[in-house]
């Protein structure tokens, strides 16, 4: 498989090219230096179980920085695996259990009026009758990107805990299924939705999570940053229902921070020495 030039585009050096555009928004500015910073500075630690000294970078924690995005699908991977297993995985669509649903707006000509329509137009679907009858959770990411007639395509993709949802056309009276005609009133006109069975736990959870990177890691550094403008400060991950509420499990404490001005940090760096001569030798030759 050939990979596409996003796959060869380094993390860090995507924020970077971010950065220097949020830079431009003087409301961005103290958040284009934080992402532009991600990795580059780091915080020693003791490993307790081994007594050896560990580094881990200072992440941003930004979803359009593509390493962050990662390391966050590991955390919602953790939080939410236990409770998806406690879920029947329905043999058949009659039964109650998991399912993907992808929600679809039409496509829209401006990003930011077009996320805004998706956020407002979930919000409404979840009111609805339909919804809280026969939905019992989920939990969700948006997704966007350019279409081939050069509009955003918006769409959310979700794991939900429901019962029987209506899918089928009714062919005597013409109209759309129950579901359909749901989200095209909570959307004003959108009618393009997709639901599907889940085969294992494991693979139905990791295929959500992966669209917190892959949701966003076609668009180019200029559509990244205005990306993060729009959605700054507001839910990049929908948990509704049962899924609402869940708290990652609380793991034995591994590792112990060390404090800059500590004797622990000095021996830390002594014992880096060597280490740090031998990159400076191959360095030189």
């Amino acid at each position: 498989m050939v990979s596409s030039p996003v796959d060869e585009v380094d993390p860090l050096l995507d924020n970077i090219r971010i950065s220097e555009h949020l830079e431009s928004n003087k409301k961005f500015v103290k958040q284009a230096k934080k992402l532009r910073n991600c990795c580059k500075n780091f915080e020693v630690f003791i490993d307790w179980k081994d007594s050896n000294f560990v580094k881990f970078g200072t992440r941003c924690g930004y979803r359009v920085c593509l390493y962050c995005s990662k390391v966050r699908s590991c955390f919602y991977y953790n939080q939410f695996i236990d409770h998806i297993r406690k879920i029947k995985i329905p043999k058949s669509m009659q039964q109650r259990g998991l399912r993907f649903l992808t929600l679809t707006l039409v496509n829209q000509k401006n990003l930011k009026k077009g996320i805004n329509l998706f956020y407002k137009s979930f919000t409404k679907f979840k009111r609805r009758k339909y919804f809280k009858d026969r939905i019992m959770g989920g939990l969700g990411t948006i997704e966007a990107k350019k279409g081939e007639d050069k509009l955003w395509n918006i769409h959310g993709h979700f794991l939900i805990d429901s019962k029987y949802l209506d899918m089928k056309s009714h062919k005597r009276t013409g109209k759309d299924s129950l579901l359909v005609r749901e989200w095209t009133k909570s959307t004003r006109g959108s009618s393009i939705l997709f639901l599907k069975n889940v085969r294992d736990y494991q693979g139905s959870l990791n295929y959500i999570l992966k669209y917190l990177v892959k949701g966003i890691e076609n668009l180019t550094p200029k559509q990244k940053a205005e990306f993060f403008k729009i959605t700054y400060k507001r839910r990049l991950i929908f948990t509704f229902g049962n899924f609402y509420g869940i708290r990652r499990p609380v793991k034995p404490k591994r590792y112990q921070w060390i404090s800059p001005f500590s004797e622990e940090y000095e021996s830390y760096l002594d014992s880096d020495k060597p280490k740090r001569k031998k990159e400076l030798e191959d360095w030189i030759d």
